[in-house]
């Protein structure tokens, strides 16, 4: 009866999840209507597959930080990176907690408990240092293409701030500052039911070990850097589909811009109303219509939603079956 008991909370967290996923599926299905309406399926079943390969990209990004050959493999890497963007991005977590949940994933998988925590910080690390090359690259095509823009001192202030805090987040998990990362690797590690402060020093150690790797850290950021450059050919490839004859230079241009401003609402689940108040904004600095830059918002949320909906699902199915098993 105990045991029972103890796994209530799970049982109830986990149904609210279902119930949260029902709520998105059903407001979420006539944003993807309208968006295969407005483009040839061929185009969207193109966007969606390039789509797909950045996250497998992404999942070999985070399996550059992994020690074990034996665990922790290129496709539970893939699976946990889907179900951590998934829910970051959905359900109301933040994605704060699409990291939690994404480590969760890839400890259930066979990897340790210190190594999936830690490898998710180091991972979360390297794509932000990535994604900050990514916003210089933009930055300077935009100074290039639009000298006066009003867009650009906003934006190289905020670059400059996030450089030096990308670098005391690096000192931070190996100096003095450390005890921060460990509380927050602790919380992570929690929510597994294994996290104890006796997993303190292991998580540490870990950090340690993927820090010692620096081959293995500029292989996975270089990966990073790469998905981001694809996150453009998405965007490249969707202003296409609605006839939008946007270069693939300034697609790195605009999407990077829109990172850059998108990141100011990484709080917000799905950043609701703010990515298509982004793209309205960027798309007239290109000579896009606003309608046609709505288009794209809607036509991203739909393909978010087609690869999310699913491995929602099968998340959930699988920690169904993890509390089954436990009874």
């Amino acid at each position: 009866m105990k045991k029972h008991l103890k796994l209530l909370p799970a049982l109830f967290a986990l149904a609210g999840i279902a119930v949260v996923t029902g709520l998105v599926i059903y407001f979420g299905a006539a944003d993807v209507g309208r968006a295969l309406a407005s483009v040839r399926r061929g185009d969207f079943l193109l966007y969606l597959l390039v789509q797909i390969f950045i996250t497998l990209g992404l999942g070999l990004s985070w399996r550059m930080l992994l020690r074990s050959r034996r665990r922790g493999s290129f496709w539970l890497c893939a699976w946990g990176r889907a179900v951590r963007d998934a829910t970051g991005e959905f359900l109301p977590f933040s994605q704060v907690g699409g990291f939690v949940l994404g480590a969760r994933v890839v400890a259930m998988g066979g990897v340790a408990l210190a190594d999936a925590v830690a490898s998710t910080l180091g991972d979360v690390t390297t794509e932000f240092l990535a994604q900050l090359a990514f916003i210089g690259v933009g930055l300077a095509i935009l100074a290039d293409k639009v000298p006066g823009s009003t867009l650009f001192m906003p934006v190289a202030i905020g670059l400059c701030v996030a450089v030096f805090a990308g670098i005391g987040l690096i000192l931070a998990q190996r100096g003095s500052g450390a005890r921060i990362f460990r509380a927050l690797a602790q919380k992570i590690a929690g929510t597994t039911g294994e996290g104890t402060a006796s997993h303190i020093d292991r998580l540490q150690e870990s950090l340690d070990s993927i820090y010692a790797r620096r081959d293995r850290l500029a292989l996975g950021a270089s990966f990073h850097l790469l998905c981001w450059f694809g996150t453009a050919g998405a965007s490249y490839v969707g202003f296409r589909a609605l006839g939008v004859p946007l270069s693939y230079i300034d697609a790195v241009c605009l999407e990077s811009m829109l990172h850059a401003i998108m990141a100011l609402a990484f709080f917000i689940p799905g950043r609701v109303g703010i990515q298509e108040a982004t793209y309205t904004l960027l798309g007239a600095i290109f000579g896009i219509p606003p309608d046609l830059a709505l288009s794209l918002s809607l036509l991203r949320r739909a393909r978010d939603f087609v690869l999310a909906v699913p491995v929602l699902i099968a998340w959930q199915g699988l920690e169904a079956k993890k509390l089954k098993a436990a009874v």
